[in-house]
């Protein structure tokens, strides 16, 4: 299977907040690009849905971002005979359309 992804991804992990019509949520950002994360959480959003975030960087810095569900995993359990649970990622691929300075210091150290 070819690669869609059109820039460089960055695996790092950081707490974050998001919230959508009304209701605010936990995960985990793991994955990180300059136009996107993927969010780790047990409360995927359907595709298209707009969505405000709050990413908690190193050193106690905070990134308000704005983005749109691209995709939504809810894997269903028990599917795949002997794949171990740890192996499922609950989560949502997320395309950042507003961004701080906050997230463009934290990608443009990532890139070292």
């Amino acid at each position: 299977m070819a690669n869609k992804r059109q820039q460089k991804r960055f695996i790092f992990r950081c707490e974050t907040e998001f919230s959508a019509n009304d209701a605010t949520y936990r995960g985990i950002a793991s994955d990180f690009s300059l136009n996107g994360i993927f969010v780790r959480t047990t409360h995927p959003l359907v595709p298209d849905t707009i969505i405000d975030m709050t990413v908690y960087l190193p050193e106690g810095m905070t990134s308000k971002l704005t983005g749109k569900v691209k995709r939504a995993l809810k894997p269903s359990i028990g599917r795949v005979v002997g794949t171990p649970v740890r192996a499922f990622k609950h989560g949502m691929g997320i395309e950042i359309i507003k961004k701080d300075i906050n997230y463009l210091n934290f990608i443009r150290s990532l890139l070292g």
